[in-house]
């Protein structure tokens, strides 16, 4: 049977209005081989789709479009074509919360086609494969972050990327610790002798980082080593908070970097979950009464939309916190001295824009 023809998304605009939104278990692939070119390629392709039509799971990157994500001017024929055959040849390993042993190997990629013009610039057509599909599309009980395509396309070291990524999953921490050696794995570098000092760690990745990050993106911070007697064990991280004029999206779900248990778990007491959105509401002070207040307000809402249990209710009761109480920051006209009287009339009609 003839396989059916799929109508491509052709170019939606300039890469500094895209952004990119990401499912977690696509976070997930800083652990295989691909090369920065792929990521941002990827990047693109998710930045380009609207991951509620996988009907349109076909892109086509206009003149010049391949060549602004990859940060270059042109590209000849055969290093496209072999970043193209490596990212769809690449099998890559993607955690799947419904797989309780094992793992699941996929291709993400399964159709590319490139021409190029009089110029010298290209037209890249690409498609998904269907088995990929459950990770670009309808990802929201999947968990996902969002960030500006602009962010990454001017990058040159694979360690800067997965540093930006890393810090933006983990952001609405604003202050953590790593294991130093967990960090070196992060990073794909703890094999590399040269590392095992960590001065030599710090000035040829961690400054290295730091500097090219704080030049091309929005994404500031700060480290600090931790010493455990005369060695460095681990770093503290500590991001800056993004300027009004950022205009970044909201960060709504925020998944873990690594393999410690998620944020979001349908075993957490009462009192855990109360903290936990009590945590999007910070750095307001509210009660435990006032809290499951807006809690069954906003359930209300949350119901009207679908149906979520579990860890995914969750998930939803504190990303519509987050929400309110980032809406009432930029609609209100002075300081919001008590938060709860202030979100309480705006919650229960829904004028957040839910």
């Amino acid at each position: 049977m003839a396989r059916k023809k799929i109508d491509p998304i052709v170019g939606l605009g300039y890469e500094n209005k895209l952004t990119v939104q990401k499912s977690l278990p696509l976070f997930a692939l800083w652990r295989s081989d691909l090369t920065l070119s792929e990521f941002k390629i990827l990047d693109t392709y998710l930045s380009r789709i609207d991951s509620h039509k996988p009907e349109k799971r076909a892109i086509i990157l206009e003149k010049g479009e391949i060549e602004n994500a990859l940060g270059i001017q042109k590209i000849n024929n055969q290093d496209l074509k072999l970043r193209l055959k490596h990212l769809m040849g690449n099998v890559v390993e993607v955690p799947d919360k419904d797989e309780k042993k094992g793992f699941q190997l996929v291709t993400l990629f399964e159709e590319a086609e490139a021409e190029q013009d009089d110029d010298g610039l290209w037209n890249v057509k690409l498609e998904c494969t269907q088995k990929a599909m459950k990770y670009f599309f309808n990802i929201e009980n999947l968990g996902y972050l969002r960030y500006k395509l602009r962010c990454i396309t001017s990058l040159t070291s694979r360690y800067t990327y997965i540093m930006f990524i890393y810090l933006e999953a983990n952001r609405f921490r604003k202050s953590w610790e790593v294991p130093l050696e967990e960090l070196k794995k992060i990073l794909h570098c703890e094999n590399e002798a040269t590392y095992n000092e960590f001065r030599f760690f710090n000035v040829k990745i961690l400054k290295k980082v730091q500097k090219e990050m704080h030049e091309k993106t929005e994404c500031q911070y700060s480290y600090f080593p931790i010493k455990r007697g005369r060695s460095v064990k681990a770093i503290r991280f500590e991001v800056k908070t993004l300027p009004k004029q950022y205009g970044a999206p909201e960060q709504l779900e925020m998944p873990g970097f690594t393999d410690s248990e998620p944020i979001f778990d349908v075993s957490q007491s009462e009192a855990e979950r109360r903290d936990l959105y009590r945590d999007a509401l910070a750095p307001y002070v509210v009660t435990d009464d006032q809290i499951d207040g807006l809690v069954q307000l906003a359930r209300k809402h949350i119901d009207a939309r679908g149906h979520f249990t579990g860890s995914d209710l969750d998930q939803q009761i504190y990303n519509y916190l987050l929400f309110a109480k980032r809406h009432a920051k930029t609609n209100a006209r002075s300081e919001i001295k008590n938060i709860y009287r202030y979100l309480l009339p705006i919650i229960e009609n829904n004028d957040i824009g839910w």
